[in-house]
């Protein structure tokens, strides 16, 4: 078991993206105001070269799921749950004409052990914490003001957990993260996520496909993220449900193109 600790909690979640201090920063938090979001979304279109601030909110979404990334890790890996408050979480601004990948602070960086006892109850605190209290309210946020559907919202965080225990963790054979994944997949309720009577995550699970083009095994999105729209990613990804059907022409929006969306609803 990694041990994560007020020392070195830095030095190991960094990887994923935490900074003990970043210069040019926003709280997370004042995005469910309206008038800071208004002013917030087109800066953020024009500094990454979004065409609108729908494909915007999308690459935000994208972006903001590595919180989701340093809370699970933290769980899975070291039996702690680190504060996902979304008032105590800052992100690092976007610069104009730069590939925004950015930081993000814990403005209170405590810690708590796993106390011993009943870990599936403390375990669907920290699913709790993070996914129904920090990051529904966003994507009911930016689905109300962008139409930006919360299906391809909640696939944008799916990608990142499925890459964290099928790729980060995948050599670690400490029993927590099989069962940490099955649980997040298969048996989380849907009230840990939200206002949902289903987990919005099981339907993006299914099986890996070879393909030939890419020589290696992809789990074929089910909606786009938008990400080709960017100007400085001219192609579409490897993994996006539209790139069999966009040789010759273009996906205008991302869902209703695709009858497989259509299903997911």
């Amino acid at each position: 078991m990694v041990k994560i600790t007020k020392e070195n909690d830095i030095t190991l979640l960094e990887k994923y993206r935490l900074k003990p201090e970043i210069i040019h920063s926003f709280d997370v938090a004042d995005l469910l105001d309206e008038t800071f979001l208004k002013k917030f979304m087109p800066h953020l279109a024009e500094a990454i070269g979004a065409p609108s601030e729908k494909t915007a909110a999308s690459i935000f979404i994208k972006r903001y799921a590595f919180l989701a990334v340093l809370a699970l890790f933290s769980m899975s890996v070291a039996n702690k749950k680190i504060n996902v408050s979304i008032e105590n979480i800052e992100m690092e601004d976007a610069e104009q004409r730069k590939d925004w990948l950015p930081g993000l602070k814990l403005k209170n960086l405590s810690i708590e052990d796993w106390n011993g006892e009943d870990r599936d109850t403390w375990r669907k605190t920290v699913y709790q914490d993070l996914f129904a209290k920090n990051l529904f309210p966003l994507i009911n946020q930016l689905e109300k003001y962008y139409n930006l559907s919360r299906l391809i919202l909640w696939e944008n965080i799916a990608v990142y957990l499925f890459w964290l225990y099928e790729t980060e963790l995948k050599d670690n054979n400490h029993p927590n993260i099989k069962d940490d994944f099955r649980f997040l997949i298969f048996e989380a309720e849907g009230k840990l996520f939200g206002p949902y009577n289903n987990n919005p995550l099981k339907k993006y699970y299914n099986d890996k496909q070879y393909v030939e083009e890419f020589q290696e095994e992809i789990r074929t999105r089910k909606t786009c993220c938008f990400t080709y729209q960017l100007k400085c990613r001219p192609s579409r990804c490897k993994t996006c449900p539209c790139t069999h059907i966009a040789k010759e022409g273009v996906c205008f929006d991302g869902e209703s193109i695709c009858t497989t969306v259509r299903s997911l609803a």
